[in-house]
């Protein structure tokens, strides 16, 4: 007799809308307006809200997808989302092994997670630095 293997589905249970994606909506529209006046960044740290899996959904679908997406690879996987709304970014943080650990709308012209830090490009310049001397020494041996 052949033994099936048990399928491993997930299921989630769509848990009621409590308000809370129009109230993001009012906040992002309030602080779009603030960065747009003044330059002024904001974040909203979506795991600290009290938002259920269908406020989520909601304001997922509301915001819409842009046209740029970004896989960062560093300790965990990070993606950069821009939303259909230019200077609103949804970004979300996994551990290794693929838990989410962070959950971030980030109102901005680039996300500061994807900025290069001056201490690494002055690092890069140097390396290029490098590169050129070696070139120029193995070419001086031929």
């Amino acid at each position: 007799m052949a033994v099936m293997n048990p399928l491993n589905l997930e299921i989630e249970i769509a848990e009621p809308k409590t308000g809370m994606a129009k109230a993001v909506l009012n906040e992002l529209i309030e602080q779009l307006q603030i960065f747009a006046d003044t330059g002024k960044q904001h974040i909203i740290d979506l795991t600290s809200l009290p938002m259920t899996s269908s406020d989520k959904h909601e304001l997922e679908s509301l915001l819409g997808t842009g046209e740029i997406n970004i896989t960062l690879s560093t300790i965990g996987e990070s993606q950069i989302n821009e939303t259909a709304f230019s200077g609103i970014w949804w970004i979300k943080h996994y551990t290794p092994d693929r838990k989410l650990i962070s959950e971030l709308i980030e109102i901005t012209d680039v996300p500061a997670i994807i900025k290069s830090h001056p201490d690494d490009i002055k690092h890069a310049a140097n390396e290029i630095k490098n590169i050129i001397n070696n070139d120029e020494q193995e070419i001086r041996y031929e």
